[in-house]
């Protein structure tokens, strides 16, 4: 996507409900879309920037309840990897490895798990946790993935979480 910022793409005020970003989208679509007249690689964009504005959408309610409930350091990671697999299939992988990790604190079927790292051996996650959300995509999953702390002196890097749930991802047995 040439411009990372989706609301800019999508041409919408970042504080736009979910309704407006896809009443954006759908505009935008009419001439974006390659049947009528616009490009694959445009309307990869405009559906990049559509799950990017929703998945920050619903990131940032979760975030004002999680900021409230706890104290400690957060940090996001938007569009962390994407899985070449259904998102039903991800999602199973994805409990197996959070399993692995430390305690599962919340789940939504296939489109969200929160989880604890104690476990995971990533430097700094004695106290921190994962949330991850899901969007398909094309028979792909793109998960996006937030972590904190409970320990605001502590400080885990998104980076390391994400390889960490590659590589892990990569090492299992996945469902059939």
């Amino acid at each position: 996507m040439k411009d990372h910022d989706p609301f800019v793409v999508l041409q919408i005020s970042s504080s736009s409900s979910e309704a407006e970003i896809r009443r954006a989208w759908r505009d935008r679509a009419r001439t974006a879309h390659p049947d009528a007249g616009g490009s694959d690689s445009a309307m990869q964009d405009l559906n990049e920037a559509l799950r990017s504005a929703l998945t920050l959408l619903t990131s940032e309610k979760s975030d004002v309840v999680r900021t409230k409930i706890r104290s400690g350091r957060q940090e996001r990671d938007v569009s962390s990897f994407t899985v070449q697999a259904p998102i039903a299939k991800t999602f199973e992988a994805l409990f197996v490895v959070a399993g692995m990790s430390g305690a599962i604190s919340s789940e939504e079927p296939p489109h969200q798990i929160e989880f604890s790292l104690h476990d995971s051996g990533v430097d700094g996650t004695l106290q921190a946790w994962c949330r991850c959300d899901l969007v398909s995509e094309a028979g792909a999953t793109t998960v996006s993935l937030m972590v904190g702390t409970y320990d605001s002196g502590v400080q885990v890097v998104s980076e390391e979480v994400r390889d960490y749930l590659v590589a892990s991802l990569n090492s299992i047995d996945w469902p059939d």
